[in-house]
């Protein structure tokens, strides 16, 4: 499996990121100093660890979907594709604000994005990926998205926000494509 595939999912996971960071900045208000930071490290080990968990929960199923991992990867990856694009096509960037300032938030909203890195990591893992240069990219990526989605939000707005939720799931789309097209030829 080569990088850019891999870079592909974790560019898919940190525009999930980055799209609900920037919605919460724009809307907000006043983000207070140190939290994107806080935000972006916590958002980063969520996904490494739910991407760690779904590569051994996808070694694990390996021998159960021998002989079609591409289709179930494929499969995978396109559920969680459309689901980030018809959440974002469909509420209004205003209904997922939240007090992005409280730690209690942050935990619950790095647990609930790092549910989409457990089902890439399973997806990964049924695939046969390397496990450590997969999470490592996921997460370096996630924070760095998360962080710039902060640090920007109010500068880049909601429009802005929905478009990159948008692309992710259409990169998790095409890296599904790219597993299937794999194991196909």
């Amino acid at each position: 499996m080569d990088i850019l595939i891999l870079f592909i999912v974790a560019l898919g996971l940190a525009m999930n990121c980055f799209g609900l960071a920037i919605a919460n900045s724009a809307l907000s208000g006043k983000v207070v100093p140190g939290i994107p930071l806080k935000t972006a490290l916590a958002f980063a080990l969520s996904h490494f660890v739910f991407a760690f968990a779904g590569y051994y929960l996808g070694r694990w199923a390996h021998f159960t979907v021998e002989g079609i991992e591409g289709w179930s990867s494929f499969i995978i990856l396109m559920i969680i594709g459309v689901k980030l694009i018809m959440e974002a096509w469909r509420k209004r960037p205003e209904t997922k604000v939240f007090d992005i300032n409280s730690t209690r938030v942050i935990f619950a909203l790095s647990v609930a994005t790092g549910m989409n890195a457990l089902l890439a990591g399973l997806v990964l893992g049924i695939m046969s990926a390397p496990i450590l240069t997969a999470t490592f990219l996921i997460a370096i990526t996630v924070f760095f998205f998360t962080l710039f989605g902060l640090a920007g939000g109010q500068n880049l707005g909601l429009a802005f926000a929905k478009r990159v939720t948008i692309f992710g799931g259409a990169f998790l789309i095409v890296a599904g494509f790219r597993f299937l097209l794999e194991f196909i030829f």
